[in-house]
């Protein structure tokens, strides 16, 4: 596993450059509780509403995730839609040329009670042709990037117009292609088609089959992802199958962009193919575990690889697993507190706060916060090490340290369902701020009873006079 680790740390700063059809995913979730008296459709109450990265923008996000430099070159209308895929590429550091025509597409999902009711689409597919401007940009980026990733979604971005233009960065390309544009791609690196475009493509009834058809017609190596069954590789004339390596397939949408994104910096890297693609295959697997797209984070995949999991998290970690919680109608319970010694008083405490949800986290004062809390002796025990006994107890699903005063932004970012304090607080004494921010948002906060005579100052004390 060592050269893995190596590899991983390579990723860092890895200049990718993206070309494809970039796509706004709308999500909007709410309540099904009765049937429409005007026809027969479901009514749903509204309760959540958000944006995200799609089509190229989600392998860029990925890439981004992972550590790596991303530049995406797309087209967007001038519309309010163009806007946001915009701010949403700034916010995630993705750098971007964006040519302007026609409207942004839009794929809008409506979920009720964890079930998808209905997607709209808006789109254009006609054939769209880069200007002159962005064709230099082309040139350039595909100069400076050590891989190219072409994400084909046959909504018009990808023409034999483009694919002229990248013959003599050809070696550097790799492409998820649609089955229509099949010729587009001959003499490139490597492409990545799914099973079922795989067999559309070649004409053939097994991926077997299909991946010996594809190499040889294509000149190219092939990559084909099965979603929850893994990856077949054919690299030097050899087919090598690749497990996967999800504990739990919730939604495979999305994981073909992880995988693709965990190649191309694999290669940036200098790994070889078949090393990139097992790689890749852990960032799918985390991927299909998870609801809708999902960007996977650099840490996690380490964590995956060289530790099975780690519920201690960064808070950028922790924004994108509690978004996959909500995603999931998942009920989110947030405490926090310094748990230095842990005793039975807190292991109770933990509990009961973890009735009052699905999933538990904890938010876990670092060294310094706990200094000026409760003095200069203290903590006992170092952060890490606190964190390390939380996230051991089953019961809990996440651990995160912050800073001294940062429950606030913890608390406005992740929007817990529930905010849990223990029983020497009531609510009139809880610091009022954290309170207004949960109660704006539609959370609650929860009390739960103090136990007589359990703390880490008292456990101290007995410690000191048994001497």
């Amino acid at each position: 596993m060592e050269k893995y680790a190596d590899i991983l740390n390579r990723f860092s700063g890895k200049k990718i450059l993206l070309i494809g059809d970039i796509m706004l995913d709308k999500y909007i979730y709410g309540d099904v509780s009765r049937i429409s008296p005007e026809a027969p459709v479901p009514i749903v109450k509204i309760e959540q509403e958000f944006c995200e990265l799609g089509g190229v923008g989600n392998v860029a996000s990925n890439v981004a995730s992972l550590g790596g430099e991303a530049f995406l070159i797309s087209f967007v209308g001038k519309d309010a839609e163009g806007k946001i895929l915009r701010e949403l590429l700034e916010q995630k550091g993705i750098g971007c040329a964006l040519d302007e025509g026609g409207v942004t597409i839009q794929k809008t999902r409506v979920i009720g009670k964890n079930q998808q009711l209905i997607r709209f689409d808006k789109e254009e597919t006609d054939k769209k042709t880069f200007s002159e401007n962005v064709k230099i940009i082309i040139r350039e980026k595909s100069e400076q990037s050590e891989i190219i990733i072409i994400s084909d979604y046959a909504k018009g971005c990808i023409t034999a117009d483009l694919m002229e233009l990248l013959i003599p960065y050809r070696e550097k390309i790799i492409a998820d292609p649609k089955p229509s544009n099949k010729n587009l791609y001959k003499n490139i690196f490597l492409i990545t088609p799914n099973k079922k475009e795989s067999l559309e493509m070649s004409g053939s009834t097994t991926p077997e089959e299909a991946i010996f058809k594809l190499g040889d017609e294509l000149n190219s190596n092939v990559l084909i992802t099965l979603s929850e069954k893994g990856m077949m590789l054919l690299a030097d004339e050899k087919i090598r199958e690749i497990p996967t390596y999800a504990r739990e397939v919730f939604d495979v949408m999305g994981a073909g962009d992880s995988a693709i994104a965990t190649i191309a910096l694999g290669l940036a890297a200098n790994a070889s193919l078949e090393e990139s693609a097992i790689l890749a295959n852990y960032a799918a697997g985390i991927s299909v575990e998870k609801k809708g797209t999902y960007s996977v984070g650099i840490e996690e995949l380490k964590n995956r690889l060289f530790s099975g999991e780690n519920k201690i998290m960064n808070f950028d970690e922790l924004k994108r697993v509690v978004l996959d919680y909500k995603r999931k109608n998942k009920r989110v319970v947030w405490t926090n507190g310094c748990f230095d010694l842990l005793h039975t008083g807190h292991i109770r405490y933990l509990k009961e706060a973890k009735k009052s949800g699905d999933v538990l986290i904890i938010g876990l004062d670092s060294d310094e916060s706990v200094r000026s809390l409760k003095g200069p002796t203290r903590p006992i025990q170092s952060e890490l090490e606190r964190a390390e006994i939380l996230s051991s107890m089953e019961f809990i699903n996440q651990v995160t340290i912050f800073a001294l005063g940062g429950v606030k932004e913890y608390l406005r970012e992740l929007k817990p369902d529930f905010y849990v304090k223990g029983g020497d607080y009531n609510i009139d004494t809880i610091n009022q701020e954290e309170r207004r921010i949960v109660e704006e948002y539609g959370g609650k906060v929860v009390i739960v009873p103090h136990i007589k005579d359990k703390s880490t100052t008292n456990t101290i004390k007995i410690i000191m006079e048994k001497g």
